[in-house]
């Protein structure tokens, strides 16, 4: 974590933390060296980072022992996985293997050309298993997050609200996650689904419940493979190219037969 560190003082018990901010194509994140602070200090250094840096949109902890990122909020990020791949990996450009908060499943990922990070997560599971209809969403139970779909027809409504009262909508948003979309897992997002020419946008709503953050997140790594699946299910596509609401894109590859979904490739850009 040599290059581009800053530096902020957290006081009392915490002290001085370090951290770098990276770009996986939006959605920034900020990664603070070292893992070991109790739930109550994460919160602390999760509120103090988020307000000094406005465009920031999560924060997770790197250990210095082995290959581990927490994020503030317990949950699952797939964002933040390619970001913490990144770090881990960019000094001898080889494959790194590291777990998560969220899930008990190990991740692998490794550095691609062009500045793009690949990581690949273990799925093992049915499409049956991974999917359920609550009201008019589509939801996809990822290891530590639940992601809620919506179809193209009916997202048109709340993207329209979002382009002119974005925090009315979000708080809409998230008493709807509250009320409609129950779970037990730590952080809830749902995509806004919009047509473009041969591709997909996604406008991604994500709840951390644990710090009670609610993000139009710029960029969302698990959205992304949440609709790739249910673009599977609907469609039979393998792979799909999803634009996100920073114009880049993150790219998913579903391996398995039939409705057995064994793997997901995600890539897409990380910057410093």
């Amino acid at each position: 974590m040599e290059k581009n560190v800053r530096s902020i003082d957290c006081g009392g018990t915490i002290g001085e933390i370090k951290y770098k901010i990276l770009n996986p194509g939006g959605n920034k994140t900020a990664l603070i060296d070292g893992n070991e602070y109790t739930k109550n200090q994460k919160k602390l250094i999760n509120k103090m980072i988020m307000d000094k840096y406005s465009q920031v949109e999560q924060v997770g902890f790197l250990s210095n022992k082995i290959n581990r990122l927490e994020m503030a909020g317990g949950e699952f990020c797939m964002n933040a996985t390619r970001c913490a791949i990144y770090e881990y990996s960019k000094e001898n450009k080889e494959k790194v293997e590291l777990s998560v908060s969220g899930t008990n499943k190990r991740l692998v990922g490794r550095i691609l050309n062009d500045n793009k990070v690949e990581v690949k997560l273990d799925i093992g599971k049915n499409i049956d298993d991974l999917i359920e209809i609550k009201n008019d969403f589509t939801c996809i139970k990822i290891d530590g997050i639940l992601i809620a779909v919506l179809d193209e027809e009916k997202s048109k409504k709340y993207i329209q609200k979002l382009n002119k009262y974005e925090e009315k909508t979000k708080n809409e948003l998230k008493q709807l996650m509250i009320t409609k979309l129950k779970c037990k897992e730590k952080a809830i997002g749902i995509m806004l689904l919009e047509k473009e020419i041969r591709k997909i946008k996604v406008n991604p709503i994500v709840w951390v419940k644990e710090i009670d953050t609610v993000f139009y997140e710029t960029a969302c790594g698990s959205g992304s493979l949440g609709t790739a699946i249910y673009n599977y299910l609907k469609n039979k596509d393998k792979k799909i190219e999803l634009v996100q609401p920073s114009g880049y894109s993150i790219n998913i590859e579903l391996e398995g037969n039939n409705n057995y979904i064994e793997n997901a490739i995600i890539s897409g850009i990380v910057e410093e």
